[in-house]
């Protein structure tokens, strides 16, 4: 780099050498070029303005012309002729200029000649100024104020500038618009307070506005008033304004809210005509959030499940609220509701254990987001109730048809139990309806009538026929062991219990348990009984956990249980859980009919083995005239003493018959002997024409007295060669 020319005014050599170590450390470009451009000295700033790490490397890489670090050459030219026209003063100018790698870059030129004494111009002092920064600066200004001024032409809403003194300096497209007025007629030369259109709106925003400049008191930044435009018209409109930092303008947003105001005028209305709708409604609806959150219920589910002291709606789920569940419910569709679905169900309700109906809906907060749901709860108790008896009705009678069609063969016989009269038949289809059936069943009887009987084929009927039977006689329990042989024991409830023992309801599980004797049953063992028959279940003796069995009770008594009930020996409650189905069955005595369909089942159950016996007309008339104290197992008896000592003996004092010897009555005429069939067989029709002669041989009254079908009584006469005198 070359020594700085000489000044016109003398230096000293040590103010010299300051001047050139200040040209050298200059933070700007400074260089000297002649007349033509060639540059005559430079400093390290220009140099690397330039790119190059020195001057003298710049010099050694270029001719050193001035000229060739413009971008455009022609701006030299024209910069020399600006000089020259004003050669008193400095020249600024700018241009781009190349660097080394050839990019360019804008500078800053500040240039001045240096003339002799003839005003000629002997060379030019420059100082070079890299004005890359602030280009971009300014640039970036320059968009900006452009971003700015589109957004507030688009802001989507009228939006104006206001000074102190209320003229609105600055407006939109948007408040042109709402106003009615050109941005000519507004900027400058309208007051907002012009298009206020209520007084007591003006005051108010006269006071904000004051206040929002003058006082410590923050006024509001939205709020909403009425405004008229050119033509007088009112609308409601919402405004946002704020100060602009640094000075008296604000800025204030506008937007027309007349049709959305008209809406919530008409949403108010459609609200109240539907909570009016709503609480009138015969039934509960909630709204909950996604995480089982109430948000909503109306006030008759409000009054059915009253918070506790302290709780708030927005505190409780509808599980725990509602149906009182520390879980969200087995049957809520709420996740296939969230999806958009709307679902249907019918449940119920683990609190009241009522039935009801539910629908469940989507709310949308937008058009395909689901935000809530909203459910109505229909009580359809007594409907359900309806239907699940007409489905256990159809069910029964399904049973009944099946058992029927079973059994409608031979109606003279019902599995093991024999007999054909009318009181029988009505014990059969007894026995039939309790089967179908999983109800309680009582059996009334005398001693010997076939209590057990009937119970074992109620069970063989019945849905548990593949599990236990078990009878239990309870007269023949001791009081102090009933417990344990009901409900057992766990090892070491007491004395000698060594082993776990399972009682009758654990034997019996799934199956029936007949209780004989029912009337043995203390008052003690028949609330811990009634326990079970609630399904409350039980509790071993020893044991922790209690047992819920699936046993059916069938019980039976030949004594009468009202005395008992009076004189508070049987209890009421357990009385009605085991009295729901009573089965009266009849004495022997009054079934006179089935003896000889009896008679021949007992010879043929007890015959085998023994030697043929045969009995007489007259034996027949002596077992038909016999009251049977001991019903069918004392009929049972006397046949089997007859087949094994051939002599007819009933219990207790009465008549005896020798059958090989002579008849007490007659001893002259001894009794005809022929097979019990035959016997029977003439005795019946011995009785059907003892009956038709009594009824003058009208067949239907004969059919009547006799307990059977008019058409049975035909078949019947035809067997036996019955026929009328008269015809």
């Amino acid at each position: 780099m070359t020594d700085l020319p000489d000044t016109d005014t003398p230096l000293a050599s040590e103010d010299l050498l300051q001047l050139r170590e200040q040209f050298k450390q200059a933070p700007i470009g400074i260089l000297r070029t002649t007349v033509d451009g060639r540059i005559l000295v430079a400093n390290q700033a220009f140099a690397e303005m330039l790119g190059y790490a020195s001057f003298h490397e710049f010099s050694r890489l270029t001719q050193q012309n001035i000229t060739d670090l413009y971008e455009d050459p022609d701006s030299r030219k024209e910069l020399v002729e600006i000089v020259e026209r004003q050669q008193d003063s400095p020249t600024h100018f700018e241009s781009c200029w190349k660097r080394k790698d050839n990019s360019v870059f804008p500078c800053r030129i500040h240039v001045r000649p240096s003339v002799d004494k003839n005003g000629k111009v002997l060379y030019y002092n420059g100082f070079v100024e890299d004005i890359t920064y602030r280009k971009s600066i300014e640039k970036e200004l320059l968009a900006g104020g452009e971003r700015y001024r589109s957004v507030f032409e688009n802001t989507g809403a009228g939006t104006i500038i206001i000074e102190k003194d209320t003229t609105i300096s600055l407006a939109n497209t948007g408040f042109a618009n709402l106003i009615c007025y050109s941005k000519d007629e507004i900027e400058g030369k309208m007051k907002w307070t012009a298009v206020i259109a209520k007084q007591d709106d003006l005051n108010r925003m006269l006071n904000y506005h004051i206040k929002r400049r003058d006082s410590v008191d923050k006024a509001p930044i939205e709020y909403e008033f009425t405004l008229k435009d050119r033509h007088g018209n009112h609308k409601d409109v919402f405004l946002r304004v704020d100060m602009i930092v640094g000075t008296d303008c604000s800025v204030a947003s506008l937007i027309d809210i007349t049709s959305l105001k008209s809406v919530k005028r008409n949403l108010r209305e459609s609200e109240s005509r539907l909570k009016g709708i709503v609480e009138a409604f015969d039934g509960y609806i909630y709204i909950c959030t996604a995480d089982f959150q109430l948000v909503y219920m109306n006030n008759k589910l409000k009054k059915k499940t009253e918070p506790k002291i302290g709780h708030h709606l927005g505190r409780d789920r509808c599980h725990l609220r509602i149906f009182g569940l520390d879980s969200p419910c087995s049957w809520c569709p709420q996740k296939k509701v969230f999806q958009g679905a709307t679902s249907a169900i019918e449940f119920q309700h683990p609190g009241d254990n009522r039935w009801y109906y539910a629908v469940s809906s989507p709310i949308y907060e937008e058009e395909n987001l689901v935000s809530q749901t909203q459910t109505v709860l229909i009580d359809i108790h007594e409907r359900k109730l309806s239907e699940i008896a007409l489905k256990e009705r159809e069910i029964y009678l399904q049973k009944e048809n099946l058992r029927l069609r079973e059994n409608i063969g031979d109606r003279y016989k019902f599995g093991t139990i024999i007999g054909k009269s009318r009181a029988m038949q009505h014990i059969y289809e007894l026995i039939l309806r309790a089967a179908a059936t999983d109800a309680s069943v009582i059996i009334y009887g005398e001693s010997g009538t076939g209590k057990e009987l009937v119970a074992r084929e109620i069970h063989k009927m019945s849905d548990r026929r593949e599990h236990t039977f078990l009878p239990v006689n309870c007269g023949a329990i001791p009081g102090q062991l009933m417990e344990s042989e009901f409900f057992g024991y766990r090892k070491g409830a007491f004395t000698g219990a060594d082993l776990d023992k399972r009682g009758y309801f654990a034997e019996s599980d799934h199956g029936t348990l007949f209780l004989d004797e029912l009337g043995e049953i203390d008052e003690a063992m028949q609330v811990k009984l009634l326990r079970v028959l609630e399904g409350r279940g039980y509790t071993p003796l020893g044991g922790l956990e209690p047992i819920m069995p699936d046993v059916r009770i069938i019980s039976a008594t030949n004594s009468n249980l009202r005395p008992m009930l009076e004189n508070g020996s049987m209890r009421e409650d357990f009385f009605y859980r085991i009295h729901i189905i009573p089965i009266n069955l009849p004495p022997l005595r009054e079934r006179l009919d089935d003896i000889p369909l009896l008679l021949e089942h007992f010879m043929a159950k007890h015959g085998k083995g023994h030697p043929t016996r045969h009995l007489t007309g007259h034996d027949l008339d002596k077992l038909m005239q016999h009251d049977w104290p001991g019903n069918v197992r004392e009929l049972e008896n006397t046949i089997q003493r007859f087949l094994n000592l051939n002599v007819l003996e009933f219990a207790g004092p009465c008549v005896t018959c020798n059958v090989s010897g002579k008849n007490p009555k007659s001893h002259s005429q001894a009794p005809q002997t022929r097979p019990l069939r035959q016997a029977t067989r003439q005795f019946e029709k011995e009785h059907l024409l003892q009956q038709l002669e009594a009824c003058r041989w009208n067949r239907t009254l004969t059919a009547k007295i006799l307990g059977i079908q008019r058409k049975t009584l035909y078949l019947k006469m035809k067997q036996l060669n019955l026929t009328s005198p008269i015809e």
